[in-house]
């Protein structure tokens, strides 16, 4: 199997780096891994100059002056992969709040399984405003797709290429990981979850409770969307 990582970045000068670091200091252990894509998102600080300092690895370095959305990113990425007939890809953020250690866990499940979505316990130090908005949203998902998730919003997961042509997202933005939930359910492909640490090294990223209000009133379009 050829696995292609996919990692869509924005402005993530203060991370990724160490994230980088870590990803290849696992990577050279897992050799099912092939290619390491990276789409800048638009990124308006030092971390293209970081990523450049790594040419000499196996990288993909994908860069857009105009900041898209998350979604947008990883949509070229996908396309990236397919073009280079990756067997299967996984996701995963740049700002360190996805541990490359668990990139094994992600693999081994996937000789059984076509998709494998990791999630976080929301423990009490999870910051209350996204335990609230991943509450609202996965009782959305489970009234509106019958998808039972403990964790929504982990854009920490893994797709083999029988399903890349099934999971087609039109979300530029965060609602990218609530809408791909919302696809698996309707067209009821089967999965398996993976815990992994729960990290917020950065509060202000990802999905606050408003981002996610708004996301879910796109819930009931979807629903009619993926008949």
């Amino acid at each position: 199997m050829k696995i292609d990582i996919i990692i869509p970045i924005y402005n993530e000068s203060l991370f990724i780096e160490l994230f980088l670091k870590d990803l290849f200091k696992e990577k050279t252990s897992l050799r099912l891994i092939r290619n390491v894509i990276i789409v800048d998102d638009g990124s308006t600080d030092s971390t293209p100059d970081i990523i450049k300092n790594y040419k000499n690895i196996i990288i993909i370095f994908i860069r857009y002056l105009k900041n898209c959305g998350k979604g947008h990113a990883m949509r070229i990425g996908m396309d990236s992969a397919k073009k280079s007939k990756a067997d299967a890809v996984i996701f995963m953020d740049g700002d360190r709040q996805h541990n490359p250690k668990h990139l094994s866990k992600f693999i081994k499940p996937l000789n059984e399984h076509k998709l494998v979505f990791g999630y976080r316990k929301l423990t009490k130090n999870t910051p209350y405003f996204r335990k609230l908005g991943n509450k609202i949203v996965r009782y959305l998902l489970q009234t509106f797709f019958n998808i039972k998730r403990y964790d929504v919003l982990c854009g920490f997961m893994a797709m083999r290429k029988e399903v890349f042509d099934k999971i087609i997202w039109e979300s530029n933005d965060y609602g990218v990981e609530i809408e791909i939930s919302a696809i698996v359910g309707k067209k009821r492909i089967s999965f398996e979850e993976i815990l992994i640490d729960t990290l917020y090294l950065d509060i202000k990223k990802g999905v606050t409770l408003t981002k996610a209000f708004f996301i879910s009133l796109k819930i009931p379009y979807w629903y009619f969307k993926y008949k």
